[in-house]
């Protein structure tokens, strides 16, 4: 088996509200389900967890992320429910962090996004098409 990704790791500091005695998933393997399925393009919980519960979403947790299992909606919606806004944001950032290089470190990052005109309208996109970009505000002088 290959080595699991360690998307978890960065969130294992997230705080939450109400102490958390376990299940069978932790805070940090739903916030992992949560961001892949984001990154997916599901816009909530419920179409998170119904790509999480898939068969072939289901073998890519376990076998990259090391999730054997997928917790019920309802339980996902807890867990996600008691987590503190402002641990997580702090965790969020460590996270993206770690993908700049050492050079980049305590930078500031100026982002951008736009939604192309009319593209919600158009029946090949399901969704209106979009354009971010990212600019180090040091390096923009």
């Amino acid at each position: 088996m290959e080595k699991p990704i360690e998307i978890e790791e960065y969130f294992m500091d997230v705080e939450t509200t109400k102490e958390h005695k376990g299940y069978f998933c932790s805070v940090g393997e739903a916030l992992t389900i949560v961001i892949l399925g984001s990154f997916c393009g599901l816009r909530n919980v419920s179409q998170i967890h119904q790509w999480a519960s898939s068969k072939r979403a289901s073998e890519f947790l376990a076998k990259y992320f090391d999730i054997k299992r997928i917790p019920c909606y309802y339980w996902l919606l807890c867990l996600l429910k008691i987590i503190n806004p402002k641990s997580l944001n702090q965790c969020f950032i460590n996270w993206t962090q770690s993908f700049l290089p050492e050079s980049t470190k305590g930078l500031t990052l100026s982002f951008d996004g736009k939604t192309i005109r009319s593209t919600g309208k158009m029946d090949k996109y399901d969704i209106p098409l979009h354009i971010v970009s990212a600019t180090s505000v040091q390096n923009s002088r």
